[in-house]
């Protein structure tokens, strides 16, 4: 890796995680324009890093030179086009929406407006994070804590009149539009990496033993407590376990062998564990879950590749290898 890929990177990172520590601070009342700036300068760096490692050359990274005037390095949006070709890529649609938002801070931004874009900012980093780990195999978990992931929203119902009076009607004309228009991709897109459905609710309560996260607690535990409670509909997002993806791919390709250590080796040559685009883990108990998009992976790389599962198998054979070969040496 180039010395400048791993500035870019470093750089990156540390724009992620401001971009995480303003969002989750709710005392701050810059969250959403503060969250929307470090997001999307943490993309624009980590796209940069990942053309300057596959087109090998610093000049990959900035437009032509103009005759008298400084070279300019690309836009987030260029930058975008040049990984990302597909327009109807949901990852690259989400991370061109929140750059919109981003652009739009500086002249009208409303504090309601996160119940709006809670959703759309979730998907994003859960983005950046497969990303970031997909390119270049870094775990951003191995610098913040995996909670720091989950944003704290408010999110409760609004009330289109008392916008209209605190900003005006100008104000609630913006709102409905991005409604609308946020509701119109998600239907378009038909894709959780492009906006995930998160509801929050707070709630006052005297026991805290059934909620995610406590966010404060009452003194000798005669208070009320303010706790979050986060919905998840896990089995719909990610409904099949392993017996059942080996199944599924199997009806789908009954000409092919397709077992337990196939499944295995694709997980680890792909990297599926982690990547919230694929796979989910329960950790009491622990069991991993997986979604529809991983069934649909392993069935194309299957069939565009007829030695895929060859090189798959003798990829995680070698690294059980190396594995215990490792193992034995320092034993």
């Amino acid at each position: 890796m180039k010395r400048l890929t791993r500035q870019l990177l470093d750089k990156s990172q540390e724009a992620f995680i401001l971009a995480l520590e303003i969002y989750n601070k709710p005392t701050i009342k810059y969250r959403i324009e503060g969250f929307c700036l470090f997001f999307s300068n943490a993309w624009e760096l980590l796209l940069k890093a990942k053309i300057l490692e596959d087109e090998e050359k610093e000049t990959a990274i900035y437009y032509k030179k103009t005759a008298n005037k400084d070279r300019r390095s690309l836009s987030l949006r260029d930058c975008l086009k040049k990984i990302m070709t597909d327009e109807k890529d949901p990852v690259r649609k989400n991370v061109e929406d929140i750059t919109a938002i981003r652009d739009a801070a500086t002249h009208l931004i409303i504090k309601e407006l996160e119940t709006v874009y809670s959703s759309l900012f979730q998907s994003g980093v859960l983005n950046y994070v497969n990303k970031l780990n997909e390119w270049f195999s870094i775990s951003i978990a191995e610098k913040i804590s995996p909670a720091m992931l989950t944003l704290v929203s408010d999110i409760r119902q609004i009330n289109p009149v008392n916008i209209k009076k605190r900003y005006g009607a100008e104000a609630l004309k913006f709102f409905e539009n991005e409604m609308k228009k946020l509701e119109k991709t998600e239907k378009e897109m038909n894709s959780l990496t492009y906006r995930i459905p998160i509801e929050y609710k707070l709630v006052l309560t005297k026991s805290s033993k059934n909620a995610d996260i406590t966010l404060s607690s009452g003194i000798n535990g005669k208070a009320f407590g303010l706790v979050l409670e986060v919905s998840k509909d896990i089995e719909k997002s990610y409904p099949y376990l392993q017996k059942d993806i080996i199944a599924e791919v199997k009806k789908k390709r009954n000409d092919i062998v397709f077992n337990q250590y196939d499944f295995q080796a694709i997980l680890y040559k792909e990297r599926i564990k982690g990547n919230y685009k694929y796979h989910y883990m329960i950790k009491k108990p622990v069991i991993h879950r997986y979604s529809d998009d991983l069934i649909t992976l392993i069935v194309d790389k299957i069939e565009k590749n007829p030695d895929y599962l060859k090189n798959a198998r003798e990829q995680y054979r070698n690294r059980k290898k190396s594995y215990a070969s490792t193992s034995y040496n320092t034993a």
